[in-house]
């Protein structure tokens, strides 16, 4: 059976404007797809359904994902939970995020070293309905910094742990090969301290890790064919990520003008991932959750989001390719589920437009998770991952973030979400001229 998604308002994320138009999926792909007044022929026992006003798009790619983060309220929460409970909040997380309109997931790390890989190995298995995700580890991080919880009096066990303190390149490396033996896609290290949860003489100006421990990493993931991804504030930081050849930068909002160079010279090769969304949420939502921060505390928030703005407002116009994914679940603020904020966010301070951010978040997402021609654009042949609004996301790109407004998402030609709006069409659909 076919089914052929009629009248709609088609976003292909070529970058070109809206066409009306049919798009038709048999089986995990889409078939073909047709611009007005052609239609593909309905053969009997096909579904056509009827997109007028609707509009439909490739799915989304959420960037910086953490399934295993349940909207903490202190670094602890990441571990607190027993590994069974876990690994059932991390699928449900993925499940909610599918039916939220993103079809892909790149993980930014596991809060326990399987978990991902356990959500996404049973997804793939088709024992539960859920995104496609490329799975981290625990990141990997120096004595120190963020992620190290032990004290002298007290070391926790790596099982309960959201990173792996290492010292030195060997160690380095042995995590890297500990990563690779759990199962992971992606390999998660800490180059800089952090501003919100970093430790004492570890804020996010400051690079934790020495280009000897990020190039025993970077050996390992070469070796296996795995991506490197980078927590990585700090100017000095980038440029060691960009000699280094790692393919995702996590933040990297105090890139100063030789890092953006750089950054730009390998703009092909590289994806920055900002996730700004998280301190954003926490300066504009600080009273909404009665958190009682001081002053000081807000004033260097809107400091922060101020220097995120300005460095990714240079990158895009340098081309760049920076992606949407903003920490989701890691605090209260920034609960799963409203990771759509980030498109937002793009538009009003990052200098995208509406169509430059469904872009980003599609064809570029796609290629971030190494599905680039596969996936993230409406093309015969291409993996019918695709999402349908019940009105124009060119308009208002906060369209995202009602639920009731996204009517129906599909992963390989499976709905996940349908609403039922999308009724089916009446009568017989043309042939193609």
């Amino acid at each position: 059976m076919r089914r052929h998604f009629r009248n709609a308002s088609i976003i292909d994320a070529s970058g070109a404007a809206p066409f009306r138009g049919t798009v038709t999926v048999e089986g995990e792909r889409i078939a073909a797809v047709t611009a007005a007044p052609v239609e593909t022929a309905a053969a009997p026992g096909d579904e056509v359904i009827d997109c007028t006003g609707l509009t439909l798009l490739p799915g989304l790619t959420e960037a910086h994902c953490h399934i295993s983060f349940n909207n903490l309220t202190s670094i602890y929460n990441a571990v607190e939970q027993q590994p069974e409970d876990h690994a059932l909040a991390a699928l449900a997380n993925a499940q909610l995020l599918l039916k939220r309109g993103w079809t892909s997931l790149f993980s930014a790390a596991s809060a326990k070293p399987r978990l991902d890989v356990a959500v996404r190995d049973a997804i793939n298995k088709g024992l539960f309905e859920g995104p496609r995700i490329r799975a981290a580890g625990q990141e990997i991080t120096p004595t120190g910094n963020l992620g190290d919880l032990d004290t002298n009096y007290m070391e926790i066990p790596r099982t309960l742990r959201f990173s792996v303190a290492c010292d030195g390149a060997d160690n380095f490396m042995k995590a890297a090969r500990l990563a690779a033996r759990d199962g992971v896609d992606t390999i998660k290290v800490n180059v800089s301290g952090d501003r919100d949860w970093g430790h004492m003489h570890a804020d996010d100006t400051v690079t934790v890790i020495t280009e000897r421990e990020l190039e025993a990493v970077m050996q390992v993931a070469d070796a296996r064919k795995l991506i490197v991804a980078t927590h990585c504030s700090s100017s000095a930081g980038v440029k060691m990520c960009v000699r280094q050849g790692v393919q995702v930068i996590f933040h990297a909002p105090h890139a100063d003008a030789e890092a953006r160079d750089m950054l730009e010279s390998v703009k092909d090769k590289v994806f920055v991932v900002p996730a700004a969304g998280f301190p954003i949420a926490m300066f504009r939502r600080h009273d909404e959750f009665r958190l009682g921060w001081s002053a000081e505390k807000l004033a260097s928030l809107e400091t922060e989001i101020g220097i995120f703005t300005d460095c990714m407002r240079d990158l895009h116009k340098r081309g760049v390719r920076v992606l949407p994914g903003g920490d989701y679940g890691a605090f209260i603020t920034s609960p799963q589920g409203e990771n759509a904020r980030d498109l937002e966010i793009f538009v009003e301070l990052f200098g995208f437009t509406p169509m430059e951010v469904i872009v980003a978040a599609t064809r570029h997402g796609a290629d971030l998770m190494q599905l680039g021609g596969q996936t993230g654009q409406i093309q015969a042949g291409f993996l019918a991952d695709l999402v349908i609004l019940d009105g124009d996301p060119l308009a208002d790109i906060r369209i995202f973030q009602d639920p009731d407004k996204i009517v129906g998402v599909l992963k390989g030609g499976v709905f996940a979400k349908r609403e039922a709006s999308l009724s089916r069409a009446s009568g017989p659909m043309r042939k193609t001229a």
